[in-house]
């Protein structure tokens, strides 16, 4: 093991010992080469301790799928000119309230609201729930479009819709298509028939009744709306994303990967859909003030891009030393309650600052 796993592994179980979930998986490269992985923890806290996990078990990812998946397919949509970013959303979506284009959906710079909890209506049945999603975040009021950046749910879950109709298939098969397959990833939309073998989320006792959340999607409108989204619903394993941030790293370098061009990479990476925003097309960008990003305080501010998930995920890019930090935890297991959030905020700051320094650190 080496000094940066043994850091790690230290950070990680006092998390898990403060209860922020049962299982966290870690992986840290440079160079474009994975340097430490730590795999600690469980399937479940309850109803009973589930098995070790290691690095093929599943996580619902959660945001992650924004980059992951959605963003992704679109750079080779975009790469292979089937998809245009400036192009209006109408074009795709004719009854959308949103004026903005697609590049402005990738940017959160649309118009569009953050969250409506569309599932209080899906929960009680609908014919078609995944084309429901789309109509009930299409129809919902926005504003005017590129004048700022409101983090959107609702401009990804068209986004899926957009990603299908500009590929001629199922979102589920047109990421297996175009990143997961080309890539070599078994990440995948399980929609509504949960997998096997995946870390737990919530027992839900709400009104929703979902009881323990387990190889399904957590967020509730993409559980309700039929479980392959653009926002959420792809699960993945560790290896899966330590590929995927190699993918991406190399690809920005000048190396491409699978469907990957370097051109289109490095615009989404770097180009923002309205003035002073952190929001790049797909990703974030870590905050300049002190003590105030999930990225930590020492990872580069420049050259870096990422994104957080609901769960307890996280993948931070440093594209320039082709480096990555990869956080999965199940944060939300049992619970979202009772501090979860800030204990795994401090988690993912603590785990990205140590794997900061990863350039003089191998392992032994």
């Amino acid at each position: 093991m080496s000094e940066i796993e043994r850091e790690i592994t230290a950070l990680v179980d006092g998390a898990l010992g403060r209860g922020v979930g049962s299982a966290a998986a870690v992986s840290v490269g440079d160079a474009g080469v994975e340097i430490a992985r730590v795999l600690r923890g469980h399937t479940r806290r309850v109803p009973d301790r589930g098995e070790p996990i290691d690095a093929r078990t599943w996580f619902d990812v959660a945001s992650l799928t924004k980059p992951m998946a959605t963003a992704a397919c679109a750079m080779v949509l975009v790469g292979d000119g089937r998809l245009d970013l400036d192009t209006s959303i109408r074009r795709w979506i004719p009854d959308a309230t949103s004026t903005g284009t697609v590049g402005q959906l990738l940017g959160h710079a649309a118009g569009c609201a953050a969250h409506v909890e569309f599932f209080r209506v899906l929960q009680h049945g609908v014919s078609d729930p995944r084309r429901e999603l789309v109509a009930m975040a299409a129809r919902e009021p926005a504003s005017a479009p590129g004048v700022t950046a409101v983090y959107s749910d609702l401009g990804y879950i068209m986004l899926g819709a957009i990603l299908e109709r500009a590929a001629g298939a199922p979102l589920e098969d047109v990421f297996a298509d175009h990143v997961a397959g080309p890539l070599g990833l078994a990440a995948r939309y399980p929609g509504t028939v949960a997998l096997t073998g995946a870390v737990a989320t919530e027992l839900d006792d709400t009104a929703t009744a979902r009881g323990l959340v387990c190889g399904r999607v957590h967020d509730e409108n993409a559980y309700f709306g039929g479980g392959v989204c653009g926002h959420a619903g792809l699960f993945a394993t560790l290896d899966d994303v330590a590929r995927f941030a190699a993918a991406i790293v190399d690809t920005a370098a000048g190396t491409p990967r699978g469907r990957f061009r370097t051109d289109v990479v490095n615009h989404f990476a770097t180009t923002a859909a309205t003035p002073a925003t952190s929001w790049r097309l797909g990703w974030d960008t870590p905050s300049t003030i002190a003590g105030v990003s999930h990225a930590g305080d020492r990872w580069p501010r420049t050259g870096s891009i990422g994104h957080l998930g609901f769960t307890g995920t996280s993948l931070w890019l440093d594209l320039p030393r082709r480096r990555w930090v990869a956080l999965l935890t199940n944060r939300v297991h049992p619970t979202r309650h009772g501090g979860s959030a800030d204990h795994v905020k401090a988690l993912r700051r603590s785990v990205n600052d140590a794997g900061s320094g990863t350039a003089t650190t191998s392992r032994a």
